[in-house]
């Protein structure tokens, strides 16, 4: 039986002190890792269309530095309560989504504790609601 050809690759397992190969079994090394080493191809150069990115544009609170994701809890009575509020409002031509109407509430209550008047804040936000109307 013949004796196998050493692997191109051995070189990275074996340590410094490796033995010396004879100069025919050295060529061979060389050529089984010229032949089974092929260059990658360089990717073209992108064109100007390519370099912007791919997808919709980040324009969402979540790519907005000004709003930070948070999760918080609500009983589930309060969370139809509040979209069937907020079905409403849109019916009626106000868009607000939850995370508007949670960061108005939590300013509101912050503007509370410091002391100042919220019902001008209430007011801007969303008219009061006049009874004979509903």
């Amino acid at each position: 039986m013949s004796n196998p050809k050493p692997s191109p690759f051995k070189k990275l397992f074996e340590t410094k002190e490796e033995p010396q190969l004879e100069p025919e079994q050295a060529l061979e090394v060389i050529t089984e890792s010229n032949v089974t080493q092929t260059p990658t191809p360089s990717p073209p150069a992108p064109t100007s269309s390519e370099k912007s990115k791919r997808g919709r544009p980040a324009t969402g609170k979540r790519s907005d530095d000004a709003w930070i994701g948070r999760t918080y809890y609500v009983k589930r009575s309060t969370d139809l309560d509040v979209e069937e509020e907020l079905l409403k409002l849109k019916r009626r031509g106000v868009e607000i989504d939850k995370s508007e109407l949670v960061d108005f509430l939590m300013a509101v209550w912050v503007k509370l504790q410091q002391g100042e008047n919220i019902d001008l804040l209430i007011d801007e936000f969303t008219p009061r609601r006049n009874s004979k109307l509903d």
